[in-house]
């Protein structure tokens, strides 16, 4: 059984200069500055109509967590959006069945996450977005990630 992936929803790049990165993808390709995170030290930014499609983090910012710090790739990782969460549960299943070290399973309130590599160790998420999450970004997340388990049951907004 394969993932049933709906599309590619965000990458996550490690830059140098935070500022300037911002401006290009404001100024020059305008994106549009959608949640600067203070806890993770990112910019998450949109295009009309979508949630976040890049997030650009400090390189190194991240710690041990973040690939790029251990690697010359700028890419943090690639992320892929399912349809519901259904489609996540079962994403995960599949990534089960393939034998696929799974790193991480991440609440990060505005969706939930799975987390894990490519056989060339680049990084990979899957994830559900949760319906309002256009509201959720607006009053800030906050830095609330936390691990789950599908054994869990399925969040309220499901």
């Amino acid at each position: 059984m394969a993932v049933e992936i709906q599309s590619i929803g965000h990458c996550a790049i490690a830059v140098f200069d935070l500022d300037i990165q911002e401006r290009f993808y404001t100024d020059v390709l305008g994106f549009s500055r959608l949640e600067k995170d203070p806890d993770h030290g990112g910019v998450f930014l949109s295009l009309p109509g979508t949630s976040h499609a890049i997030d650009l983090f400090p390189a190194g910012a991240m710690g041990s967590g973040n690939p790029a710090s251990r690697r010359s790739s700028p890419l943090i990782h690639i992320a892929f959006r399912v349809a519901s969460y259904a489609s996540l549960r079962a994403a995960y299943a599949a990534l089960r069945e393939h034998e696929i070290d799974i790193q991480a399973t991440i609440d990060h309130m505005s969706q939930r996450s799975i987390y894990f590599r490519d056989p060339e160790g680049n990084g990979l998420e899957l994830y559900y977005e949760h319906p309002d999450w256009v509201e959720i970004f607006a009053r800030g997340r906050g830095d609330q990630d936390a691990p789950f388990s599908f054994d869990d049951p399925a969040p309220r907004w499901e």
